[in-house]
């Protein structure tokens, strides 16, 4: 395991033990972050494009559905949710997304997420987001890296409140 993974899975298995333990205390930042000022978005995950189809019969129709919160005033939005992967595997998923940038409708910046049905279960990955009033778009896109194919995976995204 790679030292940054490494990092991640042990900060993840002290946020689950704290979480256990002061269980008050989790409540309470749940609450928070339930209670703070944003936007609710219904996701709609839909599709992905690989850029080396050779490797793998990628599945590239991936329907499922998911929420997200946009923190009023804050680059961060909580996402959580399910899809079918590429790899014809149910993922659900809980995490972030850090969007700092900014250039008028587009941000730009990372999800982070913990996720089933991939080799790891910590995802980090470049992203975009355009939204235009009550709807918008998610996209990631990872190059090829040694022993995997690169893809695009998009999103939509509607406005509940």
């Amino acid at each position: 395991m790679t030292r940054p993974t490494c990092f991640c899975l042990s900060r993840l298995a002290l946020v689950a033990l704290a979480a256990t333990t002061f269980p008050a205390q989790a409540a309470a930042l749940v609450d928070a972050l339930t209670e703070a000022p944003g936007r609710h978005w219904l996701v709609l995950s839909g599709m992905s494009h690989h850029f080396q189809p050779e490797r793998r019969d990628w599945r590239e129709d991936n329907p499922g559905a998911g929420i997200e919160k946009e923190f009023t005033g804050t680059p961060w939005v909580a996402t959580a949710g399910y899809f079918r992967n590429s790899y014809d595997r149910n993922t659900f998923y809980a995490g972030a997304r850090w969007m700092p940038l900014s250039l008028g409708p587009v941000r730009l910046g990372a999800f982070g997420l913990v996720a089933s049905g991939y080799p790891s279960p910590v995802l980090v990955l470049p992203a975009a987001s355009i939204q235009v009033g009550r709807v918008g778009a998610n996209l990631v896109a990872i190059p090829n890296l040694p022993g995997y194919s690169g893809y695009l995976g998009l999103q939509v995204r509607f406005a509940v409140d």
